[in-house]
C-alpha cells in the first residue's frame, strides 16, 4: 500500500481497496493534479471529499476501475504474445 493510501485509510477509515479508488478520485476529480503539493490539511479534506464522492457514485467508480484493470490485462497479454 502506498503512503498516500495509508494516509487515506487513516483520514477516512476506509478499506485499502477503497483507498486506491479514493486516491484516483483525489488526483482526477478533486485536485486535477498530483497529490505531492497538498498540505496535510488539504490532503485530509480532499480525501474526505473523495470518499464522499465514492460513496455517492460507487457503482460508477467500481465499473471504471474494473474496465481499467481489464484493459491493463489485455495490453499486458498483447505485449507478452
Amino acid at each position: 500500500m502506498s503512503s498516500y493510501a495509508e494516509m487515506i485509510c487513516q483520514d477516512t477509515d476506509c478499506t485499502p481497496e477503497d483507498a486506491a479508488m479514493i486516491e484516483d478520485i483525489m488526483r482526477n476529480d478533486i485536485f486535477h493534479s498530483t497529490l505531492d503539493w497538498q498540505s496535510r490539511a488539504e490532503f485530509r479534506t480532499g480525501a474526505r471529499e473523495a470518499a464522499k464522492l465514492l460513496e455517492e457514485n460507487r457503482e460508477l467508480f467500481e465499473n471504471a476501475r474494473a474496465q481499467n484493470r481489464a484493459l491493463f490485462r489485455q495490453m499486458k497479454q498483447t505485449q507478452c504474445s
